[in-house]
């Protein structure tokens, strides 16, 4: 067993022994004890990495001088979520912000509810960059220490695009009790939802590769992460078969993590393509 796939191993067993404690314990995304659960499960693969770095004298470069690699890293999650909005159009019916207009007028009244639709967005969108460069960053950077730390440089040898292959298939299958089980993402397609999770892995890692490299350090695709997952479930927000987030009738279709998603995101590494070619090592 080779370095990559021992760490790999050890995250996978360590992380789903905690769930397996969880999931008979609580066994609900809608625990409070969720948030907490989260930040363990996904800080077990930083914290396998920095163990087996050290023991191994492999650096894993944390931090670096902010360039403008880091501000494609906290705007293109955005870019991609939108996008995602544009090609789901054809696989369900549009319905614009109204469940956030309804949230609105619960809360504060339906004067702030009459809001255009324009200022709405404009809001929901610097709150999710807030939260991605905030305290998504902090959650995320646990994973990157491992999937585009550790991982990568332990499989660059392969190559870019095998090395990204390699990274996406183990990160996505890192979710797979989360999905199957608690119903992570695709709620009402569980069985599905965990082979769409790692096609959705596999398609996003490239790109976090590449701006790892350009940013020149983990931190970069963790802001990227974080940023990420505070934008994602937009696209949710704005189509009929997601007004009941505990039963959507879309899982597999809208959104970043749907059919809608993975077109925006296979366009994506096309032109990647062109700025890693398929015979480099490195995207450096």
């Amino acid at each position: 067993m080779n370095q990559a796939d021992r760490a790999v191993t050890v995250t996978i067993v360590l992380s789903w022994l905690l769930f397996a404690v969880y999931y008979t314990q609580v066994g609900t995304l809608n625990s409070p004890w969720f948030l907490g659960f989260s930040l363990v499960y996904m800080w077990i693969p930083g914290i396998v990495a920095l163990v087996l770095a050290r023991r191994e004298g492999l650096r894993l470069r944390l931090w670096a001088r902010p360039n403008r690699w880091w501000l494609a890293a906290w705007l293109l999650p955005v870019l991609f979520s939108l996008a995602s909005i544009a090609a789901s159009l054809p696989l369900d019916e549009y319905v614009g912000l109204a469940q956030v207009r309804e949230a609105i007028a619960a809360r504060s009244g339906a004067e702030a509810a009459s809001l255009p639709e324009w200022a709405l967005w404009t809001a929901l969108i610097v709150q999710a960059l807030l939260a991605g460069a905030t305290i998504n960053l902090l959650f995320a950077l646990g994973e990157e220490l491992m999937w585009r730390g550790y991982l990568w440089e332990r499989t660059r040898e392969l190559g870019f695009w095998p090395a990204s292959l390699y990274i996406g298939v183990v990160w996505g299958a890192w979710h797979a009790p989360l999905v199957y089980f608690l119903g992570y993402n695709y709620p009402d397609h569980r069985f599905l939802g965990v082979f769409f999770m790692v096609v959705f892995a596999v398609l996003l890692t490239p790109w976090m590769l590449y701006l790892r490299d350009k940013g020149g350090a983990v931190a970069v695709p963790a802001l990227f992460h974080g940023t990420l997952n505070a934008v994602a479930g937009l696209p949710l927000l704005v189509f009929a078969g997601s007004a009941d987030p505990l039963n959507r009738t879309n899982d597999l279709l809208v959104g970043l993590t749907g059919l809608g998603g993975f077109v925006v995101l296979a366009l994506a590494n096309l032109y990647l393509r062109r700025l890693v070619p398929p015979d480099r090592e490195s995207a450096g």
